[in-house]
Formats: structure tokens, C-alpha cells, sequence
């Protein structure tokens, strides 16, 4: 219980902080500002909080993993998403239509289902040196992998590829962070894992930053946030032995939660609130590309 509330506490900080990382990014680089630039944004203040809250939700995050499983703590990630239209309007004044509270209620009873079918519990094993280190590069590997099979498709595949394959980094973050905490190598400072948790965590940063880049932001971001609770929850049960219940009828109904939160989430991330608080720049720079690139080939660019 008290994992599911410092995360929950987790989300609506991430929420809060997207919302004022975008707002102060428009203020302060966006259309028609003059002297625009980086120095401009980093003197914001509300950029500035955001940045702060961004960095308060990872600790948060960390704290959740410490107190409850992976199978529970990851699932909730995807609620952010519930969080940010409300703060969106509250503070962007961006409207919420009825559809968004459709796609809020319907996230959020697919987890509490989910939650309650599926019973996770904490596992007793802790992964080898070896297991680690195979962890680490099957992981990186398959990120690898779909990068560059998503470097081969159009747009809107490579950017759900492109999404797909942070989220197996993102869930790398949490089952590391997870031995990082539980290891029995000493303290957190001396447990070659924090470190380890620390790397991927910066890399995690640049990979996202792709995924953005590489498509639109409203592919890329389903693909991610669904991404990594599923591959959290199979991975926590391989390395730690957590278990969940495997009934025929807790299965079909975690089928069902799962669908319905993967529609709930890829109905928000189309959601005007949400779409603008997690920057909608990306695809109007690739908008700009494509118009450039069919302009010097003599073609008239499509709008």
C-alpha cells in the first residue's frame, strides 16, 4: 500500500512537471519570443520548478521501488497520464473534453482490476553477478535491435519502434534501481548496481530524446508508456521471482485490463491537454524537414 501511494505521488509530480516544463519551454523559446534561446529558458522559473518536480518524481519513484514490487510499482507509471489534463487545464487553461474522462476512468479502473486480479507479490530471488550483466545486454541489445529495424520503416511505424524500445530501457531503470535497492553487496553506494542504475538512467534521457525526434510524439509515447509496465512485470518475475496469480479467470481479466489501459493510454496521449504537455514541437519540426526535403527535390510539400 505504501508503494502504491508514494508512486501514485510519483505520477502527479511527473504530470505537474511536464505540464511546467512545457509551459515555461513556450514562454521562453516558443513562436514570436523574442531573444529566444536556451539561456532564456533555464532563467524561467516555471521551467526551472518543473525540472525541480521532474527530479523530485524520480526519487519517488525509487522510494516505491523500494517499499513494493515491481509487478505493482510499474503498471502505475501510466498514471501521469490521468494527472496531466487536469494540470493542463489548470494551468495551460487547455480544455478537456469528455472523451479524455472517458480515457481517465477507463486507465484507472483497468489498473485497479489489474491490480486486484493479478495479486502481485514480492519474490525472494536475487539475480547472480551473471544474471545482471546478461540482463544488461539482452535489454540494451533488443533496444538496439528495434532501433534500427524502426530506422527502416515510415514515420508512424519507426516512431512506435522507436517507442517500444525505450520502454524496454525504461524498465531496464526500474528493475536495476530495483537490485540497486535490495542488493545484498553492502550499501547503496557501494552496490555496483546503483551505478549501473545511474547509467542507464542517462542513457535513458538520449533515447527518449530520439524516440521524440524520430516520429510523432502522440506514436512514440503509447508504444513507450505500454511498454514498459508489461516488460517490467515479465522481467521482475524472471529475475526476482515475484509471482502473480496465473488462474484462468485472473489471466482473461488481466488480458482485459490490459487492453482496455493500452486504449486508455493511446486515447490520452491524443488528448489536447496531453498531447501540448508533453510538446507537440516534434512533429512540426519533422513537418518542416519533410517540406524542406520535397522543396529541394522540386516537389510541392504536402501539408
Amino acid at each position: 500500500m505504501i508503494a502504491i501511494v508514494v508512486m501514485l505521488a510519483s505520477s502527479a509530480c511527473y504530470a505537474l512537471s511536464y505540464v511546467l516544463q512545457h509551459k515555461g519551454t513556450q514562454a521562453s523559446i516558443g513562436e514570436g519570443v523574442e531573444n529566444a534561446g536556451v539561456g532564456r529558458l533555464v532563467r524561467n522559473p516555471i521551467w526551472l520548478i518543473g525540472i525541480v518536480l521532474f527530479g523530485t518524481s524520480f526519487l519517488l519513484h525509487l522510494v516505491a521501488l523500494s517499499f513494493g514490487s515491481v509487478s505493482v510499482v510499474q503498471p502505475l507509471i501510466v498514471t501521469e497520464l490521468i494527472f496531466i489534463p487536469p494540470f493542463a487545464a489548470l494551468i495551460s487553461k487547455a480544455r478537456i473534453h469528455a472523451r479524455d474522462w472517458v480515457a481517465i476512468l477507463s486507465v484507472a479502473a483497468g489498473l485497479g482490476i489489474f491490480l486486484i486480479a493479478a495479486a502481485p507479490e514480492e519474490g525472494s530471488k536475487e539475480p547472480s553477478t551473471a544474471v545482471w550483466i546478461i540482463t544488461f545486454f539482452v535489454f540494451y541489445a533488443i533496444c538496439g535491435l528495434l532501433m534500427l529495424i524502426g530506422s527502416r520503416l515510415p514515420i508512424n511505424p519507426r516512431a512506435a519502434v522507436a517507442g517500444t524500445a525505450v520502454g524496454f530501457i525504461n524498465a531496464a531503470l526500474a528493475i536495476f534501481a530495483k537490485g540497486a535497492f535490495e542488493g545484498n553487496t553492502g550499501s547503496i553506494f557501494t552496490n555496483p548496481l546503483s551505478y549501473v542504475t545511474i547509467f542507464i538512467a542517462i542513457t535513458l534521457v538520449g533515447l527518449t530524446a530520439l524516440a521524440f525526434r524520430v516520429g510523432p510524439i502522440t506514436t512514440s509515447s503509447p508504444a513507450m508508456i505500454a511498454a514498459t509496465p508489461i516488460i517490467s512485470v515479465i522481467a521482475s518475475v524472471i529475475l526476482f521471482g515475484e509471482t502473480l496469480n496465473t488462474s484462468p479467470i485472473a489471466i482473461a481479466i488481466i488480458v482485459v485490463c490490459v487492453v482496455v489501459v493500452g486504449a486508455g493510454v493511446y486515447a490520452l496521449t491524443q488528448s489536447e491537454a496531453v498531447h501540448a504537455a508533453l510538446d507537440d514541437s516534434v512533429e512540426s519540426e519533422i513537418g518542416e524537414a519533410v517540406a524542406e526535403h520535397e522543396v529541394a527535390k522540386g516537389e510541392t510539400p504536402q501539408t
